[in-house]
């Protein structure tokens, strides 16, 4: 029996670990925290955050979320459901806490993993048929560095990520300085306008948010979870509807954009709050995109949040310096300048075979690279309900795995590549983000190629109800069944096709 070794315990590793666990494979995985949950381990999520998704789009196929829970889940619902989803499919005993992987080395065997006990500092030595990294996007928090910092917290200042934010008594009759602008940002002005003494946002410049409700009825999940709403943006690989809708539809679709701009300027007031964005909306949805927290636009209009548009130059121990020339006083500075994405136990060998000199990853599918086929990734497919697109790509894995997925021939996968590569550049530029990791608003798009790349179906019986109802994860549970068909039609055995013994034959 295979061993498959899976890097992290988040969403992204639950659900590889019950996949290959489910088609008879022993699979061993190591965690680095103390708990399983990635970025809703209770340890690392900060107060009052919630999902960005809805609770039934952001549910496993076959784990559907209680019916008590909210319409968006707080971080301590998903840290319940996914403790439950890991106990249900008895994931508990194939998970390593606490072990931090330090190196991997490829062999004849396969990979030599070395892993680190946080906290004996013991190493531990493993050797794994194959392994799937599932770190994501959100790997290790970002502090930007500003000169001064030092004489700031040594005359009582204190510097803290967003992520460190687990209590109110942490703002609670303080001067606080939050800076950025994206979810954890505005989440913590948010609440600590109502908490602090003071609270002053520091931003970049304004980006477009999303209510929950659109006109303070429409569910977003309407707007912004359907193929319909895919279609709007320019896809590198366009279907026929596509095609239409941006050569002789370029109106409608310039309409339609600017009637959604028209909708959010009313209703969060942005010309009176200062916050109205400089670029189109179009050009900046993708996994960035963040939801409003409630109050957040009418507590900048009331200045409980004094939002200034700038940067920060320097600390020092009397306070803050601004790139506007002002001074700040805060005893606290928020950091919600999120994460950055590293492989810390990579060797940068293996890394340039799997980044391009920018840093971009270059995976097909954005699960697997030709240049080190007994490496899989799931969760490097981020997108608005990553719970679906890292459980599909789970299964796509098991299938390449299996053999029943054959890559294509090297020449058109770099054919396909420098495509993806030109559209970023000239037509969007915002897929660079994450490390070019980020599959949306291409959700659909990415999820049909995958079922299409396993022999599934890719939608319901009515198509037309198919490309303007939101997403649905449950229904994926259906379609996945298929695999099991796919399998026994082929009759031939497809053990000498897989990556494992393709890997030992071309080194024997």
């Amino acid at each position: 029996m295979q061993t498959i070794g899976i890097i992290g315990a988040g969403i992204s590793g639950l659900t590889t670990a019950k996949t290959f666990r489910e088609r008879g494979y022993k699979v061993v995985v190591l965690e680095k925290a103390s708990a399983l949950g990635g970025v809703w381990d209770r340890n690392r999520f900060y107060i009052n955050v919630s999902t960005q998704t809805t609770k039934n789009e952001y549910a496993y196929t076959d784990f559907p979320m209680p019916d008590h829970y909210h319409e968006w889940p707080t971080g301590e619902q998903m840290n319940e459901y996914l403790h439950n989803y890991a106990q249900h499919f008895g994931i508990n005993d194939s998970i390593f806490f606490n072990m931090q992987v330090q190196d991997m080395t490829c062999n004849e065997d396969g990979w030599q993993l070395q892993a680190m006990h946080t906290g004996t500092g013991s190493l531990q030595n493993y050797t794994f048929s194959f392994v799937v990294v599932c770190t994501g996007t959100f790997h290790e928090k970002y502090l930007p560095s500003f000169p001064g910092m030092e004489a700031f917290t040594a005359a009582g200042g204190q510097i803290l990520h967003s992520s460190e934010i687990t209590s109110n008594a942490l703002l609670e009759g303080r001067d606080v300085a939050v800076v950025g602008f994206a979810k954890s940002a505005t989440d913590i002005a948010t609440q600590a306008a109502d908490t602090a003494a003071s609270c002053t946002l520091l931003y970049r410049k304004a980006q477009w948010k999303v209510p929950r409700f659109f006109g303070g009825k429409v569910n977003l999940k309407y707007l912004l979870f359907s193929r319909f709403s895919e279609a709007f943006f320019r896809s590198y690989r366009q279907t026929a509807f596509q095609k239409l809708l941006h050569s002789i539809g370029k109106p409608l679709v310039w309409m339609q954009w600017r009637g959604v701009e028209l909708l959010l300027k009313k209703q969060f007031r942005l010309k009176q709050c200062g916050m109205l964005p400089g670029h189109r909306i179009e050009d900046q949805v993708s996994c960035s995109l963040g939801i409003a927290p409630e109050g957040f636009y009418e507590k900048v209009s009331a200045q409980k949040i004094k939002a200034i548009c700038t940067e920060i130059d320097t600390f020092s121990e009397d306070g803050v310096l601004l790139k506007n020339g002002a001074t700040i006083r805060p005893d606290l500075v928020v950091m919600g300048t999120g994460f950055r994405q590293r492989l810390p136990f990579l060797n940068g060998d293996y890394q340039r075979l799997i980044c391009n000199e920018n840093g971009q990853f270059m995976l097909h599918r954005n699960i697997i690279s030709p240049n080190l086929p007994l490496l899989g990734f799931v969760g490097f497919n981020s997108s608005l309900f990553s719970t679906l697109t890292s459980e599909i790509a789970a299964n796509w894995l098991v299938e390449y795995v299996n053999g029943n997925i054959q890559l294509p021939v090297q020449s058109e996968i770099i054919k396909e590549r420098a495509i993806i590569e030109q559209w970023k550049k000239n037509v969007r530029p915002v897929a660079t983000e994450f490390s070019g990791l980020c599959i949306a608003p291409f959700n659909f798009q990415h999820l049909d190629q995958l079922m299409k790349d396993m022999g599934l179906k890719t939608g319901g019986r009515n198509r037309l109800l198919q490309f303007f109802k939101p997403v649905n994860p449950a229904g994926y549970q259906q379609l996945l069944a298929g695999l099991r068909n796919v399998r026994q039609q082929h009759s031939a055995d497809n053990s000498h096709t897989s990556p494992v013994a393709r890997f030992s034959k071309e080194l024997s």
